[in-house]
């Protein structure tokens, strides 16, 4: 809570992020820690929420889009701010999620990628997943 209050003092923006490559097995603890610090930060603006950082091998559909779908109705509660999702193998399928999206108006899929060796097959489904009209965040 330190961090949120200095960085939101100095006018930066937050991504208060539940890093957990396995956060289906704590939704619940997510949920609760997400309505929490929305409760308290989700009034500013600049406070945003990623639910779920870089899920592995769990499939979209059945494991981690209900996982985000679970996360954000608590967050809704109190927040309006952006959200940002976590997709399929370490944030890198955003147009699989694209293409079965989470049905609310201020979302973001994550994408994390290296520079270095993450080339053209990933701005490859960046581009489907925008064309799909999504919104893409590197997180």
């Amino acid at each position: 809570e330190v961090i949120v209050k200095a960085s939101v003092a100095l006018g930066l923006y937050v991504i208060v992020d539940w890093h957990d490559h396995n956060a289906e097995h704590h939704r619940d603890q997510a949920r609760a820690f997400f309505e929490n610090i929305a409760a308290k930060y989700g009034h500013l603006p600049n406070v945003l929420f990623e639910t779920f950082n870089e899920p592995v091998h769990q499939g979209w559909s059945n494991v981690i889009k209900p996982y985000h779908e679970h996360v954000a109705a608590a967050i809704r509660k109190h927040s309006q701010n952006l959200i940002i999702l976590g997709t399929r193998l370490w944030s890198q399928e955003v147009d699989e999620a694209a293409r079965d999206r989470v049905h609310d108006p201020n979302v973001a899929y994550a994408l994390h990628f290296y520079a270095a060796t993450h080339k053209e097959y990933l701005r490859e489904k960046v581009r489907r997943a925008l064309s799909l009209g999504v919104c893409v965040f590197a997180s």
